[in-house]
C-alpha cells in the first residue's frame, strides 16, 4: 500500500471516530456570562461614564486656573521722528528719534474661586452620585436578570432534551404499529382507516420531535449568545434540574412574594426611589437659579506684558508692566421672560411623574409575581394529574404486556399503550417547563431561595 492510499485511510477512520466537545456546567456559563455579556460590558462602561460625571462636578468646589501666553515679533518697526518745534515748550530743540522694539510679550494668570451658587454646586454633586447609584442599580438588575435567562434556558434546554428522546422512542414505536396495521390490512383483518390513522399518528410524531429539536437548538443559541460563545453541535452543557427545589417554592402564599418582590431592596425598586430623588434635587437647582439669586465668585488675576522675555532677558523686571488684580463679582438675571419659572415648574412636573413612575412599578411588579405565582400553581396543579395519568396508563400498559405474554392481546394493542404511556410522559416534561420558567420569575423578583444570589 503506498503512502497516499494509506494517509486516505488514515483520514477516513479519523473522520468516522465520534467527536468530542467541550462541557459547560452552570458555574462555568454564569462566569462566562459576568465577563463576556455585550450588555453587562456596555453597562459597566455607562457607570464608568457616571464616576467620571461625579469628579467633574466636584472639580466646582475648588478654583479654576487659567493661563495665557502671547509673542508677536514686529519685523518692520519704523522710527517715530518728533519733530522740533521752539515755540512750544517743553518739546525738544531737535528732532528725536524713538525706535520701537520689535518683540511683545504678554502673561496672564487668572484664578476663579466660587463663593455662593444657592446650593446648585452642592445639588449637582449629589445628582451625579444619585446617578453612580443609579447606574450601579441597573447594572445589577441586568446582571440578574441576564442570570435568571441563563437558567430558565437551561432549564428548557434540558427538558426539552428529555422530550426529544421521549419522541424518539414514541416514533420507534409508532413504526412498528404502523407496519402492524399494514400487515393487518393486508390480511382483511382491519379497515384502511386504522391504517390512515396509525400513519397520521407517526406523522405527529415526528412533526413534533422537528419542533421539539428547533427549540432546543434556539435554546442553545440564545445561551451561547448570552456568554458570547459559539456552542457545536459537540459541546455538552452539564445541567440537572433540581425538582425538589423547585416544589419547595410552593410553601411561599402570593402576599408574602409580593411583600418580598416589592421589598425597598430590590432593585426595581431602589432603582424607581433613586429617580424620584434625583427628579428632586433638579428640582431644587432649578429653583437655585431662580431671579435675583446671584451668584458670587472671587478671581485674582496676575499681568505681565513688555518686549523683555522674563527671567531669560535682561531688564525685564525694571522695563515691563506687571498688575495684580483681587475681584468680587456676582452675577444674575433679572427678567427672561419667565424662562426660568417655567424651568421650575417642568422639573415640579417632573418629580410627580418619578413618583407615578414609581407606583406603575410597583404595579407592575405585584402583577408579574401573581401571574407568575397562578402559572406555578396550575402547573403544579397538572403535575399531580399527570403522575396520576401515567400510573393509570403505566398499568393498561403492564396490563397488555401480561395479555401479549400469555398469547391473549394483540401487538398492536400492547403498543398503543405504550405509546399512550409516553404521551403523558411528554405532557409531564412540558409542565415542568412551564413550572420552571414560572419559578425562574418568581425567584429573580423575589429572590427567595434564589439560585443565583
Amino acid at each position: 500500500m503506498n503512502k497516499r492510499k494509506l494517509l486516505l485511510l488514515t483520514l477516513c477512520i479519523l473522520s468516522s471516530l465520534p467527536v468530542s466537545g467541550a462541557t459547560f456546567t452552570q458555574p462555568e456559563l454564569e462566569a462566562l456570562l459576568l465577563s463576556n455579556n455585550l450588555q453587562l460590558k456596555q453597562a459597566r462602561g455607562e457607570q464608568e461614564l457616571s464616576l467620571l460625571d461625579s469628579k467633574d462636578a466636584k472639580t466646582g468646589y475648588g478654583p479654576t486656573i487659567d493661563l495665557a501666553i502671547s509673542a508677536t515679533y514686529l519685523q518692520n518697526a519704523e522710527l517715530i521722528t518728533i519733530p522740533a518745534i521752539p515755540s512750544v515748550l517743553p518739546s525738544p530743540p531737535f528732532p528725536l528719534e524713538l525706535g520701537l522694539d520689535k518683540t511683545l510679550y504678554n502673561f496672564s494668570l487668572s484664578l476663579t474661586q466660587p463663593v455662593w451658587t444657592w446650593g446648585k454646586l452642592k445639588n449637582g454633586v449629589a445628582m451625579t452620585e444619585k446617578l453612580i447609584e443609579i447606574r450601579q442599580e441597573q447594572r445589577f438588575a441586568l446582571q440578574k436578570s441576564l442570570l435568571a435567562e441563563l437558567q430558565s434556558r437551561l432549564y428548557a434546554q434540558q427538558y426539552l432534551s428529555r422530550m426529544g428522546d421521549l419522541l424518539d422512542e414514541q416514533l420507534h414505536y409508532s413504526q412498528v404499529l404502523v407496519s402492524l396495521v399494514q400487515e393487518s390490512f393486508a390480511n382483511a383483518l382491519v379497515l384502511e382507516e386504522e391504517v390512515l390513522a396509525a400513519s397520521v399518528s407517526e406523522r405527529q410524531i415526528e412533526l413534533a420531535k422537528v419542533q421539539v429539536a428547533q427549540q432546543e437548538q434556539r435554546q442553545r443559541s440564545a445561551i451561547g449568545h448570552l456568554c458570547d460563545i459559539t456552542l457545536s453541535a459537540g459541546d455538552e452543557l452539564v445541567w440537572e434540574p433540581d425538582e425538589k427545589r423547585l416544589v419547595s417554592l410552593l410553601s411561599y402564599d402570593l402576599k408574602t412574594l409580593q411583600a418580598l418582590a416589592t421589598a425597598k431592596s430590590q432593585q426595581q425598586v431602589r432603582i424607581a426611589t433613586l429617580m424620584g430623588e434625583l427628579a428632586s434635587l433638579s428640582t431644587s437647582i432649578a429653583k437655585g437659579d431662580l431671579y435675583w439669586k446671584p451668584d458670587v465668585a472671587m478671581q485674582v488675576s496676575l499681568e505681565y506684558g513688555g518686549s523683555k522675555f522674563p527671567v531669560f532677558e535682561e531688564g525685564w523686571e525694571n522695563k515691563d508692566d506687571y498688575t495684580f488684580n483681587v475681584s468680587v463679582g456676582m452675577k444674575t438675571t433679572i427678567w427672561d421672560g419667565g424662562k426660568k419659572f417655567h424651568e421650575v415648574r417642568r422639573n415640579a412636573i417632573g418629580e410627580s411623574h418619578s413618583h407615578l413612575d414609581m407606583g406603575q412599578v410597583h404595579q407592575a411588579i405585584l402583577s408579574q409575581v401573581e401571574e407568575a405565582y397562578l402559572t406555578l400553581h396550575l402547573a403544579q396543579e397538572n403535575l399531580a394529574y399527570l403522575r396520576l395519568k401515567r400510573e393509570s396508563l403505566n398499568a393498561e400498559v403492564a396490563k397488555q404486556q401480561l395479555l401479549f405474554d400469555s398469547g391473549y392481546g394483540s401487538e398492536a394493542d400492547l403498543i398503543k399503550a405504550k405509546l399512550a404511556a409516553l404521551s403523558a410522559e411528554v405532557e409531564t416534561e412540558q409542565q415542568w417547563l412551564t413550572y420552571a420558567g414560572s419559578f425562574v420569575t418568581i425567584t429573580t423578583l423575589c429572590g427567595v431561595e434564589n439560585p443565583l444570589l
